[in-house]
């Protein structure tokens, strides 16, 4: 099998804003829905969650959007694994629309044990047979990447946490820190499409969560953010 993964699709129109644009959390759903299938080719995906009691987490992504895609528009994402070391994952992204590269992104993920929620060292024999390399990587430096919430007193905005947020790891999907995110901005009257974005995830949001506090702090010409609940800080960010 080949060292990347295709994926090609069409923007829906349950997931575009009032504008007909993709959402923040589509470009994330569809880096998410590429990952997860070229996983699967290997059982490391899916699979390995039912098979193992293993999965993946996503621990940190720094994206670059140069566009958002419309309604109806086809799309194609183009991923890869950039390197599997002891229990940590990097993966690249591009997306497409036609030849155009609309947005590109960095991933580290960390491999899991469901029960215990332990880092666990990815089998040996399966990441010797899975496909990666090195070159053409977004940001190459993303391990090492340091990032910080906003100030102590920061106000945050309440955002409901909905059934359909929570996935089959039994905590609020990734994906849904976005449209949180997303929300937040555009109440506070600023883009809610960023450009650029660099994200560090936490803590899981349990199911039982009611509603995120997602508090934002304008630094130039970037805005901090920061995700947190009783449980403490889920995340933190910055959007520019």
């Amino acid at each position: 099998m080949t060292e990347e993964f295709i994926l090609q699709a069409t923007v829906p129109y349950w997931n575009v804003d009032r504008e007909q644009v993709l959402l923040l959390r589509g470009v994330f759903e569809f880096f998410q829905e590429a990952a997860i299938k070229h996983a699967d080719l290997f059982d490391m995906g899916t699979r390995a969650m039912i098979s193992r009691g293993e999965s993946w987490v996503l621990n940190r992504m720094a994206a670059a959007i140069h566009r958002y895609p419309r309604y109806e528009e086809a799309v194609r994402v183009v991923t890869w694994s950039s390197g599997i070391r002891a229990c940590k994952g990097f993966r690249d992204f591009r997306l497409y629309c036609n030849d155009e590269l609309v947005a590109s992104a960095s991933s580290l993920w960390l491999y899991v044990n469901l029960k215990t929620k332990t880092l666990s060292r990815v089998p040996p024999d399966v990441a010797a047979t899975f496909p990666s390399r090195s070159g053409d990587v977004f940001r190459p430096e993303l391990d090492k990447l340091k990032l910080t919430p906003p100030a102590a007193g920061t106000a945050g905005r309440a955002i409901s946490v909905r059934y359909s947020d929570v996935d089959g790891n039994g905590h609020v999907n990734n994906t849904a820190y976005f449209d949180y995110l997303q929300t937040a901005l555009a109440r506070s009257g600023g883009s809610p499409r960023p450009g650029r974005l660099e994200i560090q995830f936490l803590k899981e949001i349990p199911p039982t969560a009611e509603t995120v506090s997602v508090a934002l702090e304008t630094r130039g010409q970037n805005t901090v953010f920061g995700l947190s609940g009783q449980e403490g800080l889920f995340a933190q960010g910055s959007a520019g």
